[in-house]
């Protein structure tokens, strides 16, 4: 049986055998590239080509694909100054490309997990949280008019419409003493990654995801740490991605990094490493101008440099700190770990956290925030 089979048993048998225990144990670990790796069973249909997104219908979910997220990050600062980052995002994984249909409610094929985590910047502490459910009987799942997202008690929900085609939402999660409410005000309109939002991951037809993003997104609201209320403010970025394959047999995992600077730019980088360690030919990437306005970057535009690594408490290294440059574009940016443990224990075990950044864009100085992902580090 293939790997991705005892893969998703994994996570059916935690949620339906031990479902509502929010502790990870190694056993139970998931390597997330191989969940996006090329050895799928059965018939779930593939990103092969380029497609016209409609939407609201593609804010929604495509459960004829295998896998697919709602993934929001963002810098925010208190009224105080104190700094904060935040990852929210709820995954929906098939177990089979056809729906169950039996007596009960609670019967389904499609699992949802949700990852929140609080980097408390000042304090130097990380908060990660994760949650599994069915979708079914209201527990999980998805709607179009109004968008709205929730896993129990994680939710995505439209507030109103706004000036693009993605609306103002609020997003909300609470774990113990921990929580967001936030409201989420696009600044800027969606962007398609890739090839008109057809993004190729790796060699061989259906390697591929849809992905769109909202590169800036004002945000505010409140985070609430140890039960104590902090009135923010800052910019978020949104992700939407599905896909039934992506990585092939020879990439390990990326590196992949979302940068928001001061002169109103964004850019979009994602490093897919090979098992020996070099970047792949379909490592991408994208810059958004002011405007909103995208322009592709791909591998021989970008030169990625290591400066610094961390060590988990099981001696795995994570990357640590980057030079980033872009020679045709006069770039060359630091980017540097908010907190250097920003490392997600969970059933899929990957590094994710937020960053500061310094350096300059076309020649001229600037500095930023972003948010930097690791998976395929930790074995």
């Amino acid at each position: 049986m293939r790997k991705i089979i005892k893969i998703l048993l994994v996570i059916f048998l935690i949620v339906f055998i031990s479902c509502g225990k929010k502790e990870s144990v190694k056993e139970n670990e998931i390597s997330l590239p191989k969940v996006m790796g090329n050895n799928q069973e059965g018939n779930f249909k593939k990103a092969v080509e380029k497609i016209k997104f409609e939407f609201p219908k593609d804010h929604g979910s495509h459960p004829e694909f295998r896998t697919e997220w709602w993934y929001f990050t963002g810098n925010l600062t208190g009224e105080s100054g104190k700094e904060f980052g935040y990852q929210f995002t709820i995954f929906r994984t098939a177990l089979t490309p056809d729906s169950i249909k039996r007596d009960s409610r609670f019967g389904t094929n499609q699992i949802y997990m949700g990852h929140f985590t609080i980097s408390d910047i000042s304090n130097n502490k990380f908060y990660y949280f994760e949650r599994f459910s069915r979708g079914a009987a209201g527990l999980a799942g998805v709607t179009i008019e109004p968008l709205k997202v929730n896993l129990e008690n994680y939710k995505i929900y439209e507030t109103d419409k706004s000036d693009y085609e993605f609306p103002k939402v609020k997003i909300s999660a609470k774990e113990e003493n921990v929580g967001i409410e936030l409201d989420l005000t696009p600044e800027k309109p969606i962007i398609f990654q890739g090839d008109g939002g057809l993004s190729q991951k790796s060699k061989g037809e259906g390697n591929a995801s849809y992905y769109y993003s909202i590169t800036r997104i004002i945000t505010e609201g409140i985070i609430t740490i140890n039960n104590k209320n902090y009135k923010v403010k800052g910019y978020s970025w949104l992700d939407r991605e599905w896909s039934t394959s992506a990585l092939s047999e020879e990439q390990a995992g990326w590196d992949w990094f979302s940068i928001q600077l001061s002169n109103n730019t964004e850019i979009m980088y994602y490093n897919l490493r090979k098992k020996d360690g070099t970047a792949d030919e379909f490592s991408n990437g994208c810059i958004v101008n002011r405007n909103g306005e995208k322009e592709n970057i791909n591998l021989n535009e970008v030169v990625l440099q290591i400066i610094d690594y961390w060590e988990n408490d099981e001696g795995k290294k994570y990357p640590s700190g980057w030079i980033l440059k872009i020679p045709s574009k006069k770039t060359e940016l630091k980017i540097i770990p908010a907190i250097k443990n920003q490392e997600l224990k969970l059933a899929i075990r990957y590094w994710e956290g937020s960053v500061k950044i310094e350096g300059i864009y076309e020649g001229m100085p600037v500095s930023g925030r972003g948010y930097v992902e690791l998976t395929g580090y930790s074995g």
